[in-house]
């Protein structure tokens, strides 16, 4: 894969031993073994590692785990995972999805709070997420001490899926914006319109904003035309408080268009970005997973009139750049080599740099062993970031 030369191509002082030395390695703390896969990357083989079978899990969640972001902190020196994710009870009408909150120590054993749902869909006819309350991302401003969600909210019987925030000082309590629901493109000028997937990193007082969103033709077009254009691609804002951005929303990543036959042929989405070194380093200092769709279809729902929008062929892509809002370059036309189920369905990818290695968690499709049944979870792959000559 040409990731590997990319990523090997980075000329600076960075040593994989230097940075984990007296650091304890994931390999120590958890009880499964890493797989290898290709390019230094590593499976974790106890998946998923958060699953709508776990124990305790909730009835609430008991269909399916959806999207997720997990913030991770240090305490006492070592990592604290905080995890917010989407769950559904079924497939009924009103069984529409809720978020849930967990912590973990490692990234493998998590602990689900016993007040979950922590944030639960609206109630009222005319909430914009009365149907669904969906988790698109999640960060932690550090100057005020406070968290904050965005969400995507669901009302079918109103204008379909649009966006909200949410804030937090404990990441259990939370409040809806009284400003929702929310459209960072608006006004903007952006090719994009609603956002369905996100990630923000705060730095200097203020957050830099990552949103994934639908790019439609423009103009006089017919319907098919209008469907058949549905494409996924990323931009960027920023904002303070969360619910007021700015920046004209443009396009950082797209999608390869080619003709089908790229992974992310149709689609780059959900961004997951971290930061490596300092502002003074050579190497680029932001780094993005995100989830690249080979094909993305739109549909209209003949039952309550508005669009459906599916993607297929699902894998995790890289890129990095210099700069936060521009200069994004992917690192490989090839996807990343974390695959769990073998079926193109890998999603949702939130990445983050810890004791010198790139750890991945991200949705998958996984197999009941005891009944052979659908796992809805979460799997975990690591790497030595970037691969180092030491590290191989």
């Amino acid at each position: 894969m040409a990731a590997v030369a990319v990523m090997q191509s980075c000329q600076t002082e960075y040593s994989y031993t230097a940075v984990t030395v007296d650091r304890v390695d994931i390999h120590e703390v958890v009880e499964c073994d890493f797989q290898p896969t290709t390019d230094g990357f590593e499976q974790y083989s106890c998946v998923p590692v958060f699953s709508n079978k776990d124990p305790g899990t909730g009835e609430w969640e008991r269909a399916a785990i959806g999207d997720f972001d997990i913030v991770q902190r240090e305490v006492f020196g070592a990592p604290f995972y905080q995890m917010w994710y989407s769950g559904r009870a079924g497939d009924g009408p009103n069984d529409g999805e809720h978020v849930g909150y967990a912590v973990s120590m490692d990234g493998v054993d998590w602990i689900r709070h016993s007040w979950n749902p922590v944030l639960r869909r609206g109630t009222s006819p005319g909430s914009f997420d009365r149907d669904d309350a969906k988790v698109a991302c999640v960060a932690f401003d550090g100057d005020a001490g406070v968290y904050h969600l965005w969400y995507t909210g669901t009302n079918s019987g109103g204008v379909g899926t649009t966006f909200g925030h949410a804030t937090s000082r404990d990441g259990v309590m939370w409040d809806k914006d009284l400003l929702n629901p929310l459209d960072p493109f608006e006004d903007t000028g952006s090719a994009l319109s609603r956002v369905w997937g996100c990630d923000a990193l705060f730095e200097a007082g203020s957050f830099h904003f990552w949103a994934g969103g639908i790019n439609w033709k423009r103009g006089l077009v017919s319907q098919e035309e209008f469907l058949e254009s549905a494409k996924y691609d990323i931009a960027y804002l920023s904002t303070s408080d969360g619910a007021t951005f700015q920046g004209g929303g443009d396009l950082v990543l797209e999608h390869a268009g080619l003709g089908g036959d790229g992974f992310d042929a149709e689609g780059v989405h959900k961004p997951s970005v971290f930061v490596f070194g300092d502002e003074d380093s050579t190497d680029p200092r932001y780094w993005m997973l995100y989830a690249g769709y080979q094909d993305v279809v739109a549909a209209p729902d003949g039952t309550n009139g508005l669009i459906n929008i599916n993607a297929s062929g699902q894998r995790l892509g890289m890129a990095n750049s210099y700069f936060a809002e521009e200069g994004w370059q992917k690192l490989s036309s090839d996807p990343v080599p974390l695959d769990f189920s073998g079926a193109d369905t890998a999603d949702s990818p939130r990445a983050f740099f810890i004791n010198g290695r790139l750890h991945v968690f991200f949705t998958d499709e996984f197999i009941d062993p005891l009944d052979g049944t659908t796992i809805s979870g979460i799997g975990l792959g690591i790497s030595p970031f970037p691969i180092a000559e030491e590290s191989q």
